[in-house]
């Protein structure tokens, strides 16, 4: 989420907002673990589908989506191309279904999480989180994590911009692999810099290392019911994936 955050939120339906956040967490987290269980290609299907769908009702911006999609897309790459070929080299079917479980489990997980980000505001969500008794300490650090990025986003598009303005191109090359290293260790002086003074900052306004939260609203059953459909439609998933041929499943392949 962004700095346009209101004005997303209003483009999510009412009975979206009005969920709960804790209960839309504890069903989102119910969600993706269930969803990790599945041994079954064709269910993974209808549950991404499931997934996808929700998102839709909940007029989630898809451009969105797809960017996420895209921010993984490397590391599951990195992960799982080289699951495709034996020792010999020689290339195996199931490899490549394995492969295409792993990569549908991981697009279920963006989407939900998505759904989880961007039907609430960021406080929302870490008020849900202190009110589901998450260590303190845990939500401090992700509380600070995500003010910061935003900020090392900047100053990376400000040194591509520079680089930019001195006719710098990119490429591969020794001396551009140069330029490569003086940039990054350039940044990491200044997020070095910048976390320091972020610290003297927070020293100074008496920050003891504890946050404190709201209290979030009442569970109405209203969210009861909304959760409880979520558990029931990802559990009668999870027994159709113990019940249907064992052909859809990897060990067949």
């Amino acid at each position: 989420m962004t700095d346009q955050e209101p004005d997303t939120l209003t483009m999510i339906p009412k009975w979206a907002t009005s969920w709960e956040p804790r209960a839309k967490l504890i069903a989102a987290v119910f969600y993706i673990f269930t969803v990790i269980s599945f041994t079954n290609l064709s269910v993974i299907f209808i549950a991404f589908a499931i997934a996808f769908a929700g998102l839709v009702l909940m007029k989630i911006s898809l451009i969105l989506l797809l960017k996420r999609y895209l921010i993984i897309t490397p590391f599951l790459l990195l992960m799982t191309v080289p699951l495709l070929f034996n020792f010999d080299l020689s290339f195996h079917t199931q490899n490549a279904v394995f492969i295409l479980f792993i990569i549908m489990k991981a697009f279920i997980s963006m989407t939900v999480i998505t759904i989880i980000l961007d039907s609430q505001s960021i406080d929302q969500f870490i008020n849900s989180l202190a009110g589901l008794k998450i260590p303190a300490v845990f939500i401090t650090v992700l509380i600070l994590s995500y003010r910061y990025v935003f900020l090392f986003l900047e100053d990376i598009q400000k040194m591509q911009t520079a680089a930019k303005s001195r006719f710098f191109c990119g490429g591969i090359g020794i001396k551009k692999v140069k330029v490569y290293g003086e940039l990054t260790a350039a940044l990491l002086s200044r997020s070095m810099e910048r976390a320091d003074r972020m610290y003297e900052a927070m020293v100074s306004r008496c920050f003891t290392g504890k946050l404190h939260f709201q209290k979030g609203p009442q569970i109405m059953p209203a969210d009861i019911a909304k959760t409880g459909c979520t558990i029931i439609m990802i559990l009668l998933l999870l027994f159709a994936d113990k019940q249907l041929p064992d052909y859809l499943t990897v060990q067949h392949w």
